[in-house]
């Protein structure tokens, strides 16, 4: 499978670009031209990208011939209001507008626990999630088969290997979960015709990894996504 991923040269994208390279054709879109040699030395193609000038372009370029998308560029909840409007809401609406463009079988976007209702959040969460959430609401109106992964606080532990996974979480105060482990759930995410037009919800858990996102093996219908998502304006 060709697989695009953007964001690659973040903790979670590196992850998941090395795992994929190993059995796809990984493509990485990355904005550090220095990076080129070692992201090519992962086994990957590699696009360099000035998200400033020239993102529709490139991203455009970058998802030509793709069989699937990974959307992992994020400014997370402490950057700056300008890298978040950026790569949390810009980059991800313009690969999506690309992907659809190029019918791009499977979609799938790393987002954040709390997205579907930015207003609920601590003030200082809110450009955050609304961004998240603009991109969640954008995907999920786009007619792609798209994954949304929505994980709680991540930290830099040891993966733990199992999970729960919902489209509903309860109990997410004070959850965490591992950078590697969101890594291992997109990866494992991108073959999951069971996860189409879902909007996932995961922390640390019980679960097996594969296990838990085995959505259709239990026999629960995808709903759609959050189809009352709003982008509320905090006063």
């Amino acid at each position: 499978m060709k697989v695009l991923v953007i964001g690659a040269t973040g903790k979670i994208g590196k992850r998941v670009l090395k795992s994929l390279a190993k059995t796809h054709q990984v493509t990485a879109l990355i904005r550090y031209p220095e990076l080129q040699a070692e992201y090519e030395k992962m086994g990957a193609h590699v696009l360099t990208v000035d998200v400033e000038k020239e993102l529709e372009k490139k991203v455009h370029e970058a998802t030509s011939g793709q069989d699937a998308v990974i959307i992992a560029a994020t400014a997370g909840a402490d950057g700056s209001s300008t890298e978040i409007e950026l790569l949390d809401r810009n980059v991800a609406m313009n690969a999506i507008d690309a992907a659809k463009k190029e019918r791009v079988r499977h979609v799938v976007l790393l987002s954040a626990y709390g997205a579907d209702q930015p207003n609920a959040a601590p003030k200082e969460l809110f450009n955050f999630l609304s961004a998240n959430n603009a991109a969640d609401e954008y995907i999920e109106h786009s007619g792609l088969n798209y994954t949304i992964i929505c994980p709680v606080t991540i930290v830099d532990e040891p993966s733990k290997g199992s999970i729960e996974a919902s489209e509903d979480l309860n109990d997410a105060d004070g959850a965490t979960i591992s950078e590697t482990d969101v890594a291992t759930i997109i990866a494992a995410s991108l073959d999951n015709r069971g996860l189409y037009g879902r909007r996932i919800e995961i922390k640390s858990g019980s679960t097996p990894i594969n296990e838990a996102l085995d959505f259709e093996g239990r026999g629960e219908v995808a709903n759609g996504g959050r189809t009352t998502l709003r982008r509320p304006q905090r006063s």
